[in-house]
């Protein structure tokens, strides 16, 4: 099954491919910091289509978008709600499957813990997880696509039933490159 798990906010965080498979990764920033909200969902646009063309998913899994009292500004809140809308619409104009499950429930997966207390070291949690499951290369600081890879791994073991590559436990230090 082929998964694209997106991560959306002002910086859109992607991993693309095979449930059972090290995706393809990465992100790419909606709108820059002077430009006005609205450039963000036609950026979102434009990046799935792009994408979609290039090879359309079988379920495109979404980030389920943050509760607006957690925001830190209208901004903020529009921003997420205008691009999960061109998510969710891109992917029924296509005929892609949709799951929006929530961030805690990702972590939960990914991580053991719904969140490790402070946002900033379960950033890192989630960061190093990633190396360890080798979804980002060693180095990689990119909490936008390791947030895309978690949401990945969840739904290739959630809604694709893949058998995870290798056994990797919660905390273990990531494997040398081979």
């Amino acid at each position: 099954m082929k998964i694209m798990a997106l991560d959306p906010a002002t910086v859109l965080g992607f991993a693309y491919g095979e449930s059972g498979d090290i995706p393809k990764s990465g992100s790419v920033r909606l709108k820059g910091r002077n430009d006005d909200v609205n450039v963000a969902p036609f950026n979102a646009l434009a990046f799935l289509r792009d994408q979609f063309v290039l090879g359309k998913p079988d379920l495109c899994c979404i980030e389920h978008y943050m509760n607006p009292v957690a925001q830190k500004s209208a901004d903020a809140i529009i921003l997420q709600i205008m691009v999960f809308g061109v998510i969710v619409a891109v992917c029924r104009s296509y005929g892609v499957r949709i799951e929006t499950p929530h961030r805690a429930t990702v972590l939960k997966h990914f991580i053991g813990k719904a969140n490790m207390g402070e946002r900033a070291l379960t950033k890192q949690a989630v960061i190093k997880r990633s190396i360890a499951l080798r979804y980002v290369p060693h180095g990689c600081v990119d909490d936008n696509r390791a947030d895309a890879c978690a949401l990945f791994d969840y739904a290739a073991a959630t809604f694709a039933r893949a058998a995870p590559r290798e056994l990797v436990f919660f905390g273990e230090s990531p494997h040398d490159p081979p």
